[in-house]
C-alpha cells in the first residue's frame, strides 16, 4: 500500500483555495465615464453618431459614437436616436475606447429656447 505525503492534504487545500480565488476574481474595472452637457448639433443615423456643443468660452465641439448598449432617456422614458434633435440639451456619459469616445447614456434634458417671432405690422 502506498504511503500519502503528510504534505499532500495541505497542497490540495491551497491549490483548491487559490482556484477558488482565480474563479471568483473581479474583471478589471471599466475607467470611469465622463458626462458633458451641452447642445446637439447634429444626429448621424447612418453612423450612429452625435455631435454636441460643449459650454464655456472655448468649449470643443464633441463627437460620440452610440452602441447597441448606448441609452437614450427623454423625460424619464426610453427613446430612440431617431428621436434627438439638433437643438436638444443633453447629458452624455462617455467613456474612451478605442480611441473614440462612446456615449453609454444620452439623457435630454430640454430644448433650447427658440426665438419670439417678431412681430408682424
Amino acid at each position: 500500500m502506498r504511503r500519502v505525503p503528510a504534505f499532500a492534504p495541505w497542497a490540495a487545500l491551497a491549490l483548491a483555495v487559490v482556484a477558488r480565488a482565480a474563479a471568483t476574481a473581479e474583471a478589471p474595472a471599466p475607467p470611469p465615464a465622463r458626462v458633458i452637457a451641452g447642445e446637439l448639433t447634429r444626429v448621424d443615423l447612418g453612423r450612429r453618431s452625435v455631435s454636441l456643443k460643449t459650454e464655456g468660452r472655448d468649449a470643443p465641439e464633441v463627437d460620440a459614437a452610440t452602441g447597441p448598449d448606448t441609452r437614450f432617456v427623454s423625460r424619464g422614458r426610453a427613446v430612440r436616436l431617431e428621436d434627438l434633435r439638433p437643438g436638444d440639451r443633453v447629458v452624455l456619459a462617455l467613456r474612451d475606447e478605442g480611441g473614440r469616445q462612446l456615449a453609454r447614456v444620452v439623457k435630454v434634458v430640454g430644448r433650447v429656447a427658440l426665438p419670439a417671432p417678431s412681430p408682424s405690422t
